[in-house]
């Protein structure tokens, strides 16, 4: 007799949930009652609310409000910060893989560090003790990019106008406090792989390379692809620790909206929903990543 329910087989729909999901729903609905009521009791207030997400320019064209300018800079930033977090994780996590003794010092410690430290804590000593040496060459490169003819490109993709300093922070603080976590998902992912698989590419008259490339790489991936989408999430998540350094990403515009409005509830409700809106795509994309990955036999 077969198995009725496959653990991940079963994609839950509204038709299918029970008894108690429906009167979870229903709720989660009434306790979201108040709060729409809320942005209507002072006469309309929420068109206001919402034209920090989109405004019109006077002209019967929208601009970028103060919120999604803040949601540009947070995907600029999870960028940057996911782009360092890969290649040095990437890095830590093949050095490490079956290394074992004095050989995996190196690796372990870099993990084991930067695992169990707060990255608040990391942020500040990036900020305050890094930044101070890295002060001159930072301000001779913002120098050299305000006499430059991609100024506006680098502004645009990069960093904002004197803001280099901040970003390069919380770039080099998230990226190896998540490359971390990303080490140890790749060691994992390649240690994952039976050693079966080795003999076999030996026997089968490849080189090392070869065997990684064809071989060890492709199972590897296939198993970390999963645990890797969400250590991504969290990145776009943690950019929210930006903010305590005055860096102008999601968080910090929504609390200096929060200061000039005083409408603490409703900006919270709808900056957690923009984050929602990040993290839900980028989990989108991951599953359609994963979905397109086809296993090939090897002979």
């Amino acid at each position: 007799m077969g198995m009725a329910y496959i653990l991940g087989s079963y994609k839950r729909t509204f038709r299918t949930m029970n008894g108690t999901d429906k009167l979870l729903l229903a709720g989660f609905a009434l306790a979201c009652v108040p709060l729409v009521w809320g942005f209507w009791e002072d006469g309309g207030s929420a068109a206001g609310l919402f034209s920090y997400v989109l405004r019109g320019d006077g002209q019967g064209g929208w601009q970028p409000g103060i919120l999604l300018q803040g949601v540009f800079m947070t995907l600029r930033l999870s960028f940057w910060c996911l782009l360092v977090a890969f290649v040095s994780g990437t890095f830590v996590g093949i050095a490490a893989a079956h290394k074992k003794g004095l050989s995996a010092l190196p690796g372990t410690l870099y993990i084991l560090v930067l695992r169990n430290m707060p990255p608040l804590i990391l942020l500040f000593l990036v900020f305050f003790f890094a930044s101070s040496v890295l002060t001159e060459f930072l301000l001779n490169a913002e120098y050299a990019i305000a006499k430059s003819a991609y100024r506006e490109w680098f502004y645009l993709l990069v960093a904002p106008e004197g803001q280099l300093d901040r970003m390069t922070a919380c770039v080099l603080t998230l990226g190896l406090y998540e490359g971390a976590y990303i080490a140890e998902i790749v060691r994992a992912g390649i240690e994952s792989v039976p050693y079966g698989q080795w003999e076999a590419g030996r026997a089968s008259g490849l080189g090392a390379w070869q065997i990684r490339r064809f071989i060890i790489a492709p199972q590897a991936l296939r198993q970390s692809l999963a645990p890797l989408a969400g250590q991504s999430i969290s990145t776009v998540k943690d950019s929210a620790i930006a903010s305590v350094i005055s860096l102008q990403e999601l968080t910090f515009q929504s609390m200096e909206l929060m200061s000039v409005s005083g409408r603490t509830v409703e900006l919270w409700v709808l900056t957690a929903f923009l984050y929602f809106l990040l993290c839900f795509c980028l989990e989108k994309i991951s599953h359609a990543l994963e979905a397109s990955i086809k296993w090939k036999p090897l002979c």
